[in-house]
């Protein structure tokens, strides 16, 4: 079944969400600058054209996925990350419900609700959309359908870029620590290397302050996990736009945040040094290692995941 897309309006902000594939959040819109805050991958059109109808060119289970990904917001469920087995169940490149076509309940000007149930796990997930002024509040709704406790993944993936992203960004995050992936390729850190944020050591033994993302021009790919967050609460201050983007979650449910740097700088697949992306993606367990934790499900147990993302325009000095 194909969905139209979904436009929900306050008079401060708009989002596009798309119930065919994920539910993604492919914009959120500042309304008196006309700014869409959110990444589009450099194939967007395609990716659009696949989601349409239009033969994939590729069945691999990574490259599927990424020729669909139009940038935006996705929830990464039951799995984050490469595909895995999750409870005997074969789990594809960032999880089922990335890639499923949502039940749409009810959309009203401002709000919308949605519904999966997953084939890979016996999990449904409800997802409530509200718009609030300059706010928008996704807040899936986990519930284990059957008798067996489950552990899995859940990320939620929100991506920006663009002209939000084109003088660089400063991460306001008071403390914690971060940990570069063990399988990270990035060219900066040490793979699995720790730091307290915001400080880092670079390979080359020089000092990197991460919360300070460089403008076009610089390149830098960094992948990893934030975590011993003090709050959960992240903004992000956009150099060009004057905008505030502030991430919010339940840090109790989704104790660490992924961070993902990519600023031109990967030469090969997918991105070929044409992307600038910067996501801080609040989450169930790091990015990858031996026995990473994850959301714990009891029997027939429900859990509600509330994040949001808060636009806010900083006065002129």
């Amino acid at each position: 079944m194909t969905h139209d897309m979904i436009r929900l309006a306050t008079d401060r902000i708009e989002v596009v969400v798309d119930p065919g594939r994920g539910a993604d959040i492919l914009a959120l819109v500042h309304r008196a600058s006309g700014l869409d805050v959110l990444f589009r991958t450099p194939w967007r059109d395609h990716a659009d054209a696949v989601r349409a109808g239009t033969e994939p060119r590729t069945h691999d289970p990574v490259a599927g996925w990424l020729e669909r990904y139009r940038g935006g917001w996705q929830v990464n469920c039951p799995n984050a990350g490469p595909p895995r087995s999750v409870h005997g169940a074969p789990v594809g490149f960032h999880g089922e419900a990335s890639r499923a076509s949502w039940q749409v309940l009810e959309v009203a000007p401002t709000a919308a609700r949605m519904a999966v149930e997953l084939f890979s796990v016996p999990v449904r997930i409800d997802r409530q959309v509200d718009l609030d002024d300059a706010t928008v509040r996704v807040t899936d709704t986990l519930t284990n359908l059957s008798d067996v406790p489950l552990e899995i993944d859940y990320v939620a993936h929100p991506a920006f870029g663009g002209e939000f992203l084109r003088a660089g960004v400063d991460i306001e995050l008071d403390g914690g620590h971060f940990i570069s992936d063990p399988d990270s390729t990035s060219t900066v850190l040490e793979p699995g290397s720790r730091h307290r944020w915001p400080g880092t050591i670079d390979r080359f033994g020089a000092p990197l302050d991460l919360s300070q993302v460089p403008p076009a021009g610089t390149r830098r790919e960094v992948f990893g996990w934030l975590e011993a967050l003090p709050t959960s609460t992240v903004t992000l201050r956009s150099r060009a736009t004057r905008l505030d983007a502030r991430i919010d979650w339940d840090g109790e449910r989704l104790p660490y945040a992924w961070l993902w740097q990519e600023l031109e700088s990967t030469p090969g697949f997918p991105w070929y040094r044409r992307a600038r992306a910067l996501a801080v993606e609040p989450a169930s367990t790091p990015t990858s290692g031996p026995d990473r934790p994850s959301l714990a499900l009891d029997a027939r147990a429900t859990v509600a995941l509330p994040v949001s993302i808060t636009l806010k325009e900083r006065n002129l000095p």
